[in-house]
């Protein structure tokens, strides 16, 4: 197995945006655990996999899942890392986030809603649920094109790239932690050629959600 990843990293601070109304209609919630069968059949309803012990990991790590909804059902989600470690498991860094940062994974709109705003309001409401000034976080393929461009449509700004080759299970070549970013870490973030033991391949595999 190789995979080869170039990632580009994207920021927006706190109030970079005005408090983005939602259509009438739609309402803003954030679901729980509890809410797995939930979020697993909106999931598949937009033709993705809806993995429960995925969802369920993901809550066990500590993300949260924010979420507009329709009398139809969930039209828009993602889920974020906020106030606790976000493992990026392409460079098996442990990135220790505070109350001060967000860090937005797999939004998703559904196509015959794109292009009204959703995710904005999500974030934006998401942001105005809590008391402390956030800064967002993201990270996109560098192929992935049309999120490239949601992102920035979004008021965020590129903050740098960092890329690996893992070859096979364990030898993974990286890029060293880019200094705006959290210190992290995991397995010994310093190290751009890293070997993983059998411990350390156990621990990273552990940490994926």
């Amino acid at each position: 197995m190789i995979e080869w990843n170039r990632i580009i990293l994207f920021g927006r601070d706190a109030g970079t945006l005005k408090l983005t109304q939602l259509q009438p209609g739609q309402r803003f919630l954030e679901l729980f655990a509890a809410d797995v069968e939930r979020i697993s059949a909106a999931d598949k309803a937009h033709g993705r996999r809806g993995d429960h012990k995925r969802i369920l990991r993901r809550f066990e790590h500590g993300l949260r899942y924010f979420a507009v909804e329709e009398d139809r059902g969930l039209i828009a989600w993602f889920w974020v890392a906020h106030g606790v470690p976000r493992y990026f498991d392409e460079m098996a860094w442990r990135l220790p986030l505070d109350k001060r940062h967000v860090w937005g994974r797999d939004a998703y709109v559904a196509p015959d809603r794109r292009g009204h705003r959703i995710l904005a309001a999500i974030m934006d409401h998401a942001s105005a649920a809590e008391d402390t000034p956030m800064q967002f976080l993201s990270d996109v393929s560098s192929i992935n094109v049309p999120s490239r461009r949601a992102h920035k449509a979004l008021g965020f700004s590129e903050l740098g790239t960092v890329t690996s080759l893992a070859i096979g299970s364990r030898l993974l070549f990286r890029s060293l932690p880019p200094e705006f970013l959290p210190a992290p870490t995991g397995i010994r973030p310093q190290e751009r050629v890293l070997w993983m033991t059998k411990e350390e391949r156990e621990w990273h595999k552990a940490q994926i959600a």
